[in-house]
This record gives structure tokens, C-alpha cells and sequence, in this order.
């Protein structure tokens, strides 16, 4: 999350005097990502990130910050969004939307069993928490979604790349609609985890969080979770989804659905980083967008398992 706000010394210190969070001591802009500023914050009491919020529109980041809160107070591996003096999570800063969080311990990892179950089974009391969830919120990129942009971007494709998404469209039509819902992450890739000392410490970066069936969230996570050496290892997979349905357990519906909906969430990834990388090459923006062509891999293999 590339810094596009400078703060000063005086702004943080500024913004802190509205919250009981500690006195000021540092400050430091994050470099990596796409969409917000970001700062690490420090004070006598609490480490912190700063979030700037340079695109969301205001209206619609109270779910996604009441959301956050929610699985906190839940115990689940979610960060905790603070509240200011008022009792506001959001806030203004240099006429941005901000909100202040607190800051994990731990990494990014890389695949393999052990953190691939840890993250199933985190996963799993996030799907459990969600179900008290009030408030809802229409996921961004559903199946229906990906079923328009698939039509949309069809004829741009060459010929071998249309028949790989034709079959993929058409495991898409055929998938259930009536699964076991609720609010779901919808992007749990290993940049949106960290771990400390070989546990899960935190799942971040809820910003693509909407109502859609709890079995998608699976596919979309086992989709990355379970890849090893740019292959999906349906043994791990099978072992990912065995630690989720001992903490939640799946319906045989959902269950039959899974291989179906991995096929949509590799649809739907390979669709949105194509027109991500579309967009950056007519631009100058210097954003670092992840390449097409290792979730159109993934997909070929996904509908080889499904045939």
C-alpha cells in the first residue's frame, strides 16, 4: 500500500490526542501494496497501522470496519479497528477517511501442511462468527460477476484462451445457489495472513468482504493455500478441508460443490488481474499487478479435476 498522504509528526500526534491509545513516539510509511496509505505508528502503549483510505467511499467502509470488530470481540484472528474518544472507528485525516488498527505480530509464509490447516481451521470460526453477524454487504465479485466479465472479455481472448474460459462459464452456470451463506473474506491469499511462531496470528485486508456462500470462501483459499510449486495438491486440499469441517462442518451439498466453485474462483482471479493489467499498462501509476497467467494455470488444471 503505497504511501500517497505524507503525514508529519504533528499530524500523528494530532490525530492520537482524539483516542486513549498512548503518546506518539514514531511513525514510518508501509511501501508495499496497492490501494491505501498506510503508516506504522507506535506509541508508549500499543503498535498501530494508520489506514488512509484513498478509494473506498466513505459510505462503505463502516461494514468493513464494524465487521473487523465484530470477529475481534469474537476471538477470532482478525485485528482490532480502535475507537476514538467519541467512539468512532472512522476518522479524517488530511480529508481522507482513516481508521487506526492494531498491529500484528508475525509474517507472510510460505505453503505448506501445517499453515495451510492452521489457516482452514481459522477460516472456519470466521464462518461460524459471521453467522452473528447483522450486517450485510453484497460480494463484489460473485458468480454473477464473473459470468458478465467472462462474456464481456471473451472476444479479446485468442482461441485457446477462450476455450479454457467457455469451460469454465459453463462449470460456473451449473453451480448451486442456494449454499450455506454469510459474510465471507473472499480474498484469503498468503498477503492478506501472518503468522507468529508457526501459528496464524492475523487475517487482514478485509475489503473485498461480502455475502456469498461460506464453500467459495473455501475455494477461493484452497486455490492458494494448496498450491505447491505451482500445482494444486488436491491431497493437502483434501486435508484443508477436513481441519475446516472439524471446527465447521460442511453439508454434503457444499461439499459436492467445492472442485466446481475453485473452478469459479480461479475464473474470477484470472478475469480481474487480466483487466487489472490492462488498465496499470495504459497507465503510469507504477502499481505491481500479479500476473494473469498463473491463476489461467491454475484454472487448466481446476477443470481437469472437474471433467
Amino acid at each position: 500500500m503505497s504511501v500517497y498522504t505524507q503525514l508529519s509528526d504533528q499530524d500523528i500526534i494530532t490525530l492520537l490526542a482524539d483516542y486513549d491509545l498512548g503518546q506518539y513516539r514514531s511513525h514510518q510509511g508501509i511501501s508495499a501494496g496497492v490501494e491505501n496509505t498506510n503508516y506504522f505508528v507506535n506509541t508508549d502503549e500499543h503498535a498501530l497501522v494508520l489506514t488512509l483510505f484513498e478509494k473506498h467511499d466513505v459510505s462503505e467502509l463502516p461494514f468493513f470496519l464494524e465487521l473487523g470488530e465484530h470477529l475481534h470481540n469474537d476471538h477470532c484472528k482478525v485485528p482490532q479497528p480502535f475507537r476514538n474518544k467519541q467512539g468512532n472507528l472512522l476518522q479524517t485525516v488530511k480529508n481522507k477517511p482513516a481508521v487506526l488498527i492494531e498491529r500484528l505480530r508475525g509474517q507472510h509464509v510460505e505453503v505448506c501442511r501445517d499453515y495451510a490447516l492452521d489457516i482452514a481451521r481459522a477460516l472456519a470460526q470466521v464462518h461460524l462468527s459471521t453467522q452473528q453477524f447483522t450486517q450485510s454487504r453484497a460480494h463484489s465479485h460473485d458468480a454473477r460477476w464473473v459470468l458478465r466479465e467472462a462474456h464481456t472479455l471473451l472476444p479479446q481472448l485468442p482461441a485457446h484462451d477462450q476455450t479454457i474460459l467457455r469451460e469454465a462459464v459453463a462449470v460456473v452456470e451449473q453451480l448451486p445457489t442456494d449454499l450455506p451463506s454469510g459474510i465471507i473474506h473472499a480474498d484469503l491469499f498468503h498477503d492478506n495472513a501472518l503468522f507468529d511462531q508457526g501459528h496464524i496470528s492475523g487475517i487482514i485486508d478485509w475489503y473485498f468482504a461480502g455475502l456469498d456462500s461460506y464453500a467459495l470462501d473455501i475455494a477461493i483459499t484452497l486455490n492458494d493455500w494448496c498450491v505447491l510449486q505451482n500445482q494444486y495438491d488436491p491431497h493437502l486440499g483434501e486435508a484443508f478441508i477436513e481441519a475446516y469441517n472439524a471446527v465447521r462442518q460442511l453439508n454434503r451439498k457444499e461439499y459436492r460443490a467445492i472442485s466446481g466453485l475453485q473452478v469459479q474462483a480461479a475464473t474470477r482471479f484470472w478475469i480481474s488481474r487480466w483487466l487489472a493489467q490492462q488498465q496499470h499498462q495504459q497507465s503510469d501509476d507504477h502499481i505491481t499487478v500479479k500476473d494473469p497467467e498463473q491463476m489461467k494455470s491454475l484454472l487448466k488444471q481446476l477443470l481437469n479435476y472437474t471433467n
